[in-house]
C-alpha cells in the first residue's frame, strides 16, 4: 500500500462508518452512513430498491459482481447484493482450483487471481463492469498460505500483524497482475478498508481507531494526497467522479474534486454516534446529555457544548432512520 500510494490518490485522513464489515460495505457500495440499529445489509426494508453502485450504473450497461472468498450468505451479503441489483455473486463454492482454504474460505491470493481472470474476460467482451472484491484473510484465526510473506518478527505466525501483511501482499499481487492486462488503463481501482482491525478504547469514542487506509488508482489517475477528513462515502463519490459519466446519486459524501466536499465524518460506536467537523466532535448517547470534544493528538478533550454541532449530530441520526424507514434511500 505504501508503494501504491505514490501512484494514485491517497486519502490520509479517511475514517470508517462503524466497527463492522457490513457498515463498511454500506458506506463503500451505497455511500451511506451507519443507520441506527442493525446494518442495512441485514434489515428488511433495505433488501430491495436500496441504492447501490449497481443500480446507479445499470442504465449505462455495466455488469456488476461481488467476489468473496468465503460464504456470501454470511451477514446476508449475498441476499443484499442480489436484491439490490448486482448481477453475479462469486464466493467460496465457486472456487474449484484454489491454493489455500482456511476457516474464512479461500485465501486473498485465490480471490484476487479469480477477480483478475473475470475482469480480463469482461474486458475482452467490451463489457463495462463494476466489482466489489471483499477480503477475509484478516480475521481470527488469521490463516493464510505459507511462503508468501516474510513473517513479522516477535509475533506468532497466525497473528493480526502477519494477516495484515498477507492482505497487503495480495493487494500488491493483484495490481501487478492487472497492470499487465489491457483493462488496467480503463479501470478505476478503489482500495479501502471496511473498518480498523479492532476498534476499542477507553474514550467516549475511540476516534483514532476509525482511521482506515483508502487509495484510488488506475490508468490516467494523477498521483496526489488528500489530507482532508474523508469517509467511505467520500471515497466512493471520488471514484465515481473519475469514470467519465454524468451521474446523479444520493451518496452521503462528496468527491474531493467537488466544492461541496466537507471535512466531516460520522462514526457509530456501540450505541453512540460521533459527528466530527474538522477537529471538533459532538457525541450523542441514548438517554444522556450530548457532549462536545476537541480532538487533539489522538484523544478527545472535553470542551464547552457546541449546541449547533450537537443538534446536527442528532439530525444525522434521525435523518438516517427516516430515510431507511420510508425507503427513501434509492
Amino acid at each position: 500500500m505504501n508503494r501504491l500510494s505514490r501512484e494514485g490518490i491517497l486519502f490520509e485522513n479517511a475514517f470508517s462508518n462503524g466497527t463492522r464489515s457490513i457498515r463498511g460495505i454500506a458506506g463503500s457500495v451505497s455511500g451511506n452512513f451507519s443507520i441506527p440499529g442493525k446494518g442495512v445489509l441485514k434489515r428488511n426494508k433495505a433488501q430491495t430498491d436500496y441504492f447501490t453502485i449497481s443500480s446507479l450504473l445499470e442504465p449505462f450497461g455495466y455488469h456488476t459482481m461481488f467476489l468473496y472468498g468465503g460464504e456470501s450468505r454470511f451477514d446476508n451479503m449475498k441476499g443484499w447484493f442480489l436484491g439490490n441489483g448486482f448481477d453475479r455473486i462469486i464466493d467460496e463454492p465457486d472456487f474449484k482450483d484454489y491454493e489455500f482454504k482456511g476457516t474464512w474460505g479461500v485465501s486473498d491470493g485465490d480471490l484476487v487471481n479469480r477477480a483478475n481472470k473475470e475482469f480480463i474476460q469482461l474486458h475482452e467482451k467490451n463489457q463495462p463492469f463494476a466489482a466489489v472484491v471483499f477480503s477475509s484473510s484478516n480475521h481470527s484465526p488469521f490463516e493464510f498460505p505459507t511462503g508468501k510473506i516474510e513473517l513479522v518478527e516477535g509475533v506468532p505466525e497466525k497473528s493480526v500483524k502477519n494477516a495484515v501483511k498477507y492482505a497487503d501482499f495480495a493487494i500488491g499481487d493483484f495490481i501487478r497482475q492487472a497492470k499487465k492486462e489491457p483493462y488496467y488503463k480503463d479501470t478505476v481501482f478503489v482500495i479501502v478498508a471496511d473498518h480498523n482491525v479492532r476498534v476499542y478504547g477507553d474514550g467516549m469514542v475511540p476516534v483514532n481507531m476509525f482511521h482506515i487506509p483508502a487509495l484510488i488508482l488506475g490508468g490516467g489517475i494523477e498521483p496526489m494526497t488528500c489530507s482532508r477528513i474523508s469517509t467511505q462515502p467520500d471515497v466512493l463519490a471520488t471514484a465515481l467522479d473519475l469514470i467519465g459519466l454524468d451521474l446523479n446519486y444520493p451518496i452521503m459524501g462528496h468527491s474531493i474534486f467537488s466544492d461541496e466536499k466537507q471535512d466531516l465524518s460520522l462514526m457509530q460506536f456501540n450505541d453512540r454516534y460521533a459527528l466530527r467537523v474538522k477537529d471538533k466532535i459532538a457525541v450523542i448517547r441514548p438517554s444522556k446529555e450530548p457532549m462536545t470534544f476537541v480532538y487533539k493528538n489522538g484523544h478527545l478533550e472535553a470542551t464547552a457544548h457546541d449546541v449547533e454541532l450537537e443538534k446536527n449530530t442528532l439530525a444525522f441520526i434521525l435523518s438516517l432512520s427516516h430515510l431507511y424507514n420510508e425507503k427513501l434511500y434509492r
